[in-house]
């Protein structure tokens, strides 16, 4: 079996590794990927963006969006959580959903270091009945990958802030994150314990089933990692066009202000149409904004200029801000 640890925390440098490593015909032993992302939203691979982060937030706060190549839910990253990646080649198909057998190496470490985990579901790590690692595999051609999460000390008020979003008024036709209650290890157990070690303990578990050996990555390797990560992952289309397209509806009241019915059509990312009405004080009427509008990616920072373009308050009203518009169109 190979090893190969990084100190990158780059998500999308270490979802090209990854990518390499599992579509690359070259590696015939099993390989175990140890990795971290630092501030990083990671979608699923069938999901809308849009409708599973709080995109004003997390572009305010400069956070790492990357879509991954496997299913599943969102899930947030920082320098507490680690992430382990499972490579192996299976031509008889034989190891398609096999994630008890799978995870058995990471529960037999957590449980050696004196975590109390379990395996649950289809796809779980628990701990106290609270998720601790959530997993996915990915099949091309007969290479397989199985990757996961394990959550340390991430800081899990940052998920909450940036996972939360009203479903209700994205209308999509994607696969939506199911929350569940996680909590951390080092929350739950007397002894904390530090990544870096969990790491060491795991390759000791696997050293003792097989041999190790620690993997190298050529220069020519090298080239490939960095064509993906500069042509597949650093392409916003990637992450933020596919599966964009669905329809947003907010019907709400702001105090003082006045109600709203917003409707609104996007198509791969980019806004196709949109009709804005309510009761609002404004006395130029709303098209000149939604003309502006269509066309313009569904972005906050994109949408805002738009709404600076135009006179708001002879729109809308005297007491309304850029802000408030921005709230309405966009989470």
């Amino acid at each position: 079996m190979y090893i190969y640890m990084t100190d990158c925390v780059d998500p999308k440098y270490n979802l090209a590794t990854e990518e390499f490593l599992t579509r690359s015909d070259k590696f015939s032993e099993p390989i175990l990927f140890l990795w971290q992302n630092d501030n990083t939203i990671v979608v699923g691979r069938n999901q809308n963006t849009a409708s599973e982060i709080n995109l004003q937030t997390v572009e305010q706060d400069s956070v790492n969006v990357i879509r991954r190549n496997t299913g599943g839910g969102t899930v947030y990253q920082d320098l507490g959580n680690m992430n382990f990646s499972i490579i192996y080649t299976d031509k008889d198909n034989n190891a398609v959903s096999m994630f008890s057998t799978m995870l058995k190496p990471v529960i037999d470490t957590l449980n050696r270091m004196g975590v109390d985990a379990k395996f649950s579901g289809r796809n779980d790590i628990v701990l106290n009945d609270k998720k601790i690692s959530g997993n996915a595999m990915g099949k091309f051609g007969d290479r397989f990958l199985q990757h996961g999460t394990i959550l340390f000390n991430v800081n899990l008020d940052k998920l909450q802030k940036y996972l939360t979003v009203d479903k209700a008024k994205i209308l999509s036709k994607n696969i939506a994150s199911i929350v569940a209650r996680v909590t951390n290890i080092n929350s739950e157990v007397e002894n904390k314990i530090e990544i870096k070690d969990f790491w060491d303990e795991l390759i000791k578990t696997y050293e003792s089933q097989s041999k190790i050996e620690n993997l190298v990555i050529s220069p020519e390797d090298k080239a490939q990692i960095d064509k993906l990560f500069k042509e597949k992952y650093c392409d916003p289309n990637w992450t933020f066009t596919k599966n964009a397209t669905f329809d947003y509806v907010n019907k709400t009241r702001l105090e003082g202000k006045g109600s709203f019915e917003i409707y609104m059509e996007v198509q791969d990312a980019i806004i196709k149409g949109i009709k804005i009405y309510g009761d609002f004080l404004g006395y130029t009427g709303t098209e000149q904004l939604e003309n502006k509008l269509i066309g313009t990616s569904y972005k906050a920072s994109e949408i805002r200029k738009v709404i600076e373009s135009v006179n708001i308050k002879e729109i809308f009203g005297e007491n309304f801000e850029v802000q408030d518009i921005l709230d309405l169109l966009i989470e």
